[in-house]
């Protein structure tokens, strides 16, 4: 436990102030730059919001902490993607239970996990739901990068970023294919060699999403190597996370690549606009 306070020093930080000032935020988006404790994180942060002692307590071993360490605390929804998306009918769901009266006389907190998989249904009604906020109850979205949540939403949202466990660095292997796609040097000339390089699915896979981690570090600091935009490595991010969903739902290998190689093209012919 001492190693997540220690390693997301700020965030604990920024949530005791909040709560010592008394401005609990009615939404929260938890962005997690693929840090491992994560799931013991937001547990923590159930227990400053829901536990009265637990500012002062670190151990604290009160029924609302052992409540919320057994998933069992009666005012917390959980919400996951059901299938591809997070559903409309779902938030819907979290919305009626929430008019009874909290069973602690306490907040209610519901937390959707993956919210970059919301679609457009579910995140009209999420947007209801952070304009009009109810009293008492608090939204935690958790995503992986905010710029894979929809604009309006993160801008309702009190947004916090967690310290990544390590930096994204890339493989040799996974550097050469970042040379052919990002240099837009004869793309389609180069689809033998960028075969070579992710031969099979799996590779693919594992290659493709280091790569867009290291693309969502190259949007925080502001700089590459490749002299992109910021606009063009944030279409980037959305070709990656488009082909990693073919790849997972067993869309023809070839005809993925095929399809990366032509969405890079037209990211080639965008306006450069400010580099990062």
């Amino acid at each position: 436990m001492e190693d997540i306070f220690n390693q997301q020093l700020n965030f604990f930080n920024f949530i005791e102030k909040e709560i010592d000032n008394n401005r609990i935020s009615h939404a929260y988006l938890i962005e997690t730059n693929n840090y491992a404790g994560t799931d013991m994180l937001i547990k923590e942060f159930l227990k400053y919001l829901l536990c009265k002692d637990k500012r002062t307590n670190q151990s604290c071993n009160c029924k609302i902490c052992n409540l919320i360490d057994n998933n069992s605390y009666p005012d917390i929804e959980n919400i996951y993607a059901d299938g591809n998306y997070i559903k409309k009918e779902q938030l819907i769901k979290v919305q009626d239970n929430f008019r009874n009266k909290s069973n602690y006389d306490n907040k209610q907190i519901y937390i959707i996990w993956d919210a970059e998989r919301l679609n457009s249904s579910s995140a009209n009604t999420m947007l209801k739901f952070l304009e009009e906020p109810e009293d008492g109850i608090v939204a935690i979205l958790v995503a992986t990068n905010r710029y894979k949540v929809i604009e309006t939403i993160v801008s309702r949202c009190q947004v916090l970023s967690l310290n990544a466990t390590a930096d994204n660095k890339l493989s040799d292997n996974e550097q050469s294919i970042c040379d052919i796609l990002f240099s837009f040097n004869n793309l389609f000339c180069n689809y033998d060699n960028l075969l070579s390089l992710i031969p099979d699915r799996v590779i693919a896979k594992d290659c493709l999403k280091s790569i867009e981690n290291a693309v969502f570090d190259w949007v925080k600091a502001k700089k590459n190597s490749y002299g992109l935009s910021l606009n063009q490595l944030i279409n980037i991010i959305d070709i990656l996370e488009k082909t990693l969903n073919k790849l997972e739902y067993n869309v023809n290998y070839k005809l993925a690549i095929d399809n990366l190689l032509t969405d890079m093209m037209e990211v080639k012919n965008e306006k450069v606009g400010n580099l990062c």
